[in-house]
């Protein structure tokens, strides 16, 4: 029993809901990025074809992003549902590097603004809902 519970004089402690928002928001995005990566062994598969064709047809830069993308969302995937350390820091650099692949080389791979735009904002979201967390000393 803490000194708090012991003293009924004392207001209520108010427990943060950020770290379970969190936490849910974490685990929604692993669903995300399973899809986005499932998606990407598709292509690789021949199952569907992508922005660059079918994969055996790709050009081979095409085909180096499909096989990047493909693993390290899958990889951030797990660690996001983990709710582990590196799968926040996997993942943060799978939305950075497919933000680059769509705008930085947008000569070579073309613009995806859905992708780019998911990625943006779900950084964004993360960042909102892990700097709240920080302030109110939960995170």
């Amino acid at each position: 029993m803490t000194i708090r519970e012991k003293n009924p004089a004392a207001p209520p402690a108010t427990e943060s809901r950020l770290p379970l928002v969190l936490d849910i928001y974490a685990r929604v995005l692993s669903g995300a990025l399973m899809i986005l990566g499932l998606r990407q062994w598709a292509v690789i598969l021949g199952i569907i074809g992508s922005g660059g064709g079918m994969f055996e047809t790709m050009t081979a830069p095409w085909q180096v992003a499909t096989m990047h993308i493909a693993v390290v969302d899958l990889v951030a995937s797990v660690g996001l549902w983990l709710r582990v350390a590196w799968g926040n820091v996997v993942w943060v650099y799978a939305a950075l590097s497919e933000i680059a692949l769509y705008t930085v080389f947008q000569s070579t791979f073309g613009l995806d603004i859905p992708i780019v735009a998911f990625h943006a904002i779900t950084l964004v979201g993360f960042l909102v809902l892990f700097f709240l967390g920080r302030r109110a000393g939960s995170v």
